[in-house]
């Protein structure tokens, strides 16, 4: 194998990290094509720090990259893979593995506990790679897609059931409607953080008490967040608010990414709208210390 030298991101490299993405990622299991703002987009929503992202460079050219975010996760500080590639002629060099080996001295330094990562279940080499470098695996996601058209969100909405579109949201009284913590990229500040337009709708019910919430991105149907109180469960509730996200999107279809298997309520909710299952991701974990 030639010689690779490896070097943390700058602002500047921006350009040709884009275009080494899109490289590695065009014979992905599930192609990925972002145009520039989107790929932006990406990076500040999954909190990513070039100065603690990598590359791996032939020469001049880019072959490799592992992006990473930073931020907490259950308590301790965190290096996200918010994605790596490596450019179809240079693979099998083991170049992921020489990128982390590369970036963990800087996390320790920098007081960062643990990395984690999240990749399709069908990318056994991946997968392979990941375990060796010491992840385990500690949740398994599913990933939803359906047309609007093809949605079960006819019947009424429940008696007395109210919706209010808000700016704010009021993420304290949200979290005590989920079952499970949701991925890293649908968590609170990572919504938050994007810059992409988004849209939260709450619902109420005749008591003017919060029992449900979506948040949701009109511009490309994709559900961050959608949950209703348990107590309130059952009752039409969960199909007006996703009703209300149809109503309040253009875009032809809605997507649901990484929601744990754990949720079985919300899982057997999804299937019963008529959702599709697209692909599943395992949740792995890397401790640092």
């Amino acid at each position: 194998m030639e010689n690779l030298h490896f070097t943390f991101l700058t602002e500047k490299n921006i350009p040709k990290l884009h275009a080494t993405f899109l490289e590695a990622f065009s014979d992905y299991l599930v192609p990925i094509q972002l145009d520039t703002n989107q790929f932006r987009s990406k990076l500040k929503r999954e909190g990513v720090e070039l100065s603690f992202s990598a590359a791996a460079y032939s020469g001049d050219l880019m072959v490799g990259f592992i992006l990473t975010g930073l931020g907490e996760w259950e308590g301790k500080p965190t290096a996200y893979n918010a994605g790596t590639g490596v450019i179809p002629t240079y693979r099998g060099n083991r170049i992921t593995e020489q990128l982390y080996t590369f970036m963990q001295p800087k996390f320790k330094e920098a007081g960062i506990e643990q990395c984690l990562l999240e990749v399709i279940t069908e990318n056994a080499a991946a997968i392979k790679i990941y375990k060796r470098l010491g992840f385990s695996i500690t949740r398994t996601f599913d990933c939803f897609r359906s047309l609007k058209k093809e949605l079960l969100v006819q019947s009424k909405t429940p008696y007395a059931i109210s919706f209010k579109t808000v700016l704010k949201p009021d993420w304290k009284s949200y979290g005590c409607f989920g079952d499970v913590k949701p991925g890293w990229q649908n968590t609170s500040w990572a919504i938050t953080r994007s810059p992409n337009k988004k849209t939260i709708i709450e619902a109420y019910d005749e008591h003017q008490d919060l029992i449900g919430y979506t948040v949701f991105f009109p511009d490309n149907g994709a559900i961050a967040q959608l949950a209703v109180d348990s107590n309130a469960r059952c009752k039409g509730i969960g199909t007006a608010l996703l009703r209300q996200v149809c109503e309040h999107t253009d875009h032809k279809a809605l997507m649901l990414l990484n929601i744990d298997t754990k949720a079985e309520q919300m899982l057997m909710f999804l299937e019963r709208k008529h959702f599709s299952k697209v692909l599943s991701q395992y949740e792995m974990l890397l401790p640092l210390v």
